[in-house]
């Protein structure tokens, strides 16, 4: 397990990409550091030391009692030739995450559509002034404000937030605006804009999904069509093939005891370390980890006031049996509340990312991957599901996709689904079920019912844990509304 960066450095990292990448444009002011703070999910003080370091590389300008401004002009802006080089340099990189747009956000937006009235959206005064009197410059912006309003609108920051990192490494600004300083070429006659923008959204979901599958298709032709045309005007420059995308699905909510101790559950749920068994000394511990004594023992406090381990002086940490598990108490201490929310927010998420990656691992035909599903479920035959999802990761051949997918992984623990349903209970078991259709059809070379089965067992445990924290009164769950099929 990495360790995490300070929230400073993140916000840092975020705003700092920003500003270099123009999505925060020459000349333009930041938001408040209230704004920011919220923004964010980080406090004030924070803010401020990101302010600080910005300035000191000569991005923004700061005076008091005033916003801060972006003094920073990109080099394309200027049409030097080593920006417009660098970005030709990562063709392969950036095409990769419009094709993970294309594959995750036409469902995803039909489904958050749903959840607001595009009068209700912060950015529809905004829009209808544009529509009025519309321009070639700024529209990229505009659509992009009016897209992260939808998304937020969904109460699930996580959807919100790995858009924002898609957006940041796809180099939009210069693909979408800029890039006619050097190419001559735009997209703004080929894509669709504010006002169509604002009238599908007001469609049906079926529309939604379907005007969003050409939209984004649009969107990947002519990134692909720029690249040629920049490839053109440089010839000389090679495509690294690197991948080139980051995402850290859980900053400002994710202290690094609260994953180690997710971690440890995990294993005590699986069955890795059970009842009456030590964990490893803490000292062994924090070794694993790569940590101080100090987190460990963080971690192991939020275990015990869990009912997953008891600390006996002069033992150690022993493994409690599933009776003492006291799950549902999280819901009495804020952490937890945010910890439980965070890992709804991932089952929903889950549901969007689990048909399009299995797709595309099932399309390659891997010989291998049958193979290592059979021997896992041999070895763990109650967490059908989760042997699935190991199996399936490492093998997602689109890179951001594979990003995505692995941090929400992270966040979801199947050890917290054990402590809800014992491996023996109805849900256990038709969850179970469903991994072994899906292995099943995956043995007659049944796409669509691998895909089905998989994408089903996910949902399902989507809507088993959100109905138990809907009666168990947890804040925010009924925030999350369980998809449906379109």
């Amino acid at each position: 397990m990495q360790s995490t960066l300070h929230a400073y450095e993140i916000v840092y990292t975020i705003l700092k990409e920003q500003i270099l990448n123009s999505q925060l444009e020459y000349g333009s002011q930041l938001p408040s550091v209230r704004q920011l703070a919220q923004q964010h999910r980080v406090g004030t003080k924070t803010i401020k030391t990101v302010l600080k370091l910005l300035q000191r590389d000569g991005l923004i300008r700061t005076r008091e009692r005033q916003r801060a401004v972006v003094i920073y002009q990109a080099p394309f802006l200027k049409k030097e030739n080593a920006s417009v080089r660098s970005i030709v340099r990562k063709r392969t990189a950036i095409l990769d995450i419009y094709r993970t747009m294309e594959l995750l956000m036409p469902e995803i937006l039909a489904f958050c559509a749903k959840s607001v009235s595009v009068y209700e959206l912060p950015s529809y005064e905004k829009a209808v002034k544009w529509i009025k009197r519309p321009r070639l410059t700024g529209s990229w912006q505009l659509c992009s404000n009016i897209i992260h309003d939808v998304l937020l609108s969904s109460g699930n920051f996580l959807i919100s937030s790995f858009y924002a990192s898609l957006e940041i490494y796809a180099e939009v600004p210069f693909l979408a605006e800029y890039q006619r300083l050097i190419t001559g070429y735009t997209p703004y006659t080929e894509l669709h804009h504010a006002d169509w923008l604002l009238d599908c959204l007001q469609s049906d979901s079926y529309t939604v999904q379907r005007s969003f599958a050409a939209h984004y298709r649009a969107v990947l032709q002519t990134a692909e069509k720029s690249f040629d045309l920049l490839t053109a005007l440089h010839p000389d420059v090679r495509d690294d093939r690197e991948s080139a995308f980051n995402w850290n699905a859980g900053w400002g909510w994710d202290s690094l005891y609260k994953k180690i101790g997710r971690d440890l559950v995990e294993k005590i749920g699986t069955g890795i370390y059970s009842p009456g068994t030590l964990l490893p000394s803490q000292s062994s511990l924090g070794k694993e980890y790569q940590v101080s004594l100090s987190t460990i023992r963080k971690a192991l406090k939020v275990l015990q006031s869990l009912g997953f381990i008891e600390t006996i002086n002069g033992r150690g940490s022993v493994v409690l049996s599933h009776e003492k598990w006291r799950i549902h108490q999280r819901s009495r201490h804020p952490n937890h509340r945010q910890d439980t929310f965070m890992f709804l927010c991932g089952l929903q998420l889950i549901t969007f990312l689990i048909r399009p990656a299995a797709a595309l691992v099932f399309d390659r035909q891997d010989t291998a991957l049958e193979q290592e599903l059979q021997d896992r479920f041999a070895r763990s035959p109650k967490s059908c599901l989760k042997e699935w999802m190991d199996c399936l990761l490492p093998r997602v051949p689109l890179y951001p996709l594979k990003v995505i997918l692995g941090e929400v992984t992270d966040i979801l623990n199947w050890g917290y689904f054990y402590s809800f349903y014992t491996s023996t209970s109805p849900s256990m078991q038709k969850l179970n079920k469903l991994g072994e259709h899906a292995f099943l059809s995956l043995q007659k070379g049944d796409r669509e019912g691998c895909l089905r089965d998989l994408h089903e067992g996910y949902m399902y445990l989507f809507q088993t844990i959100h109905s138990s924290c809907i009666q168990r009164g947890e804040s925010g769950a009924g925030l999350l509304k369980v998809p449906q099929k379109l």
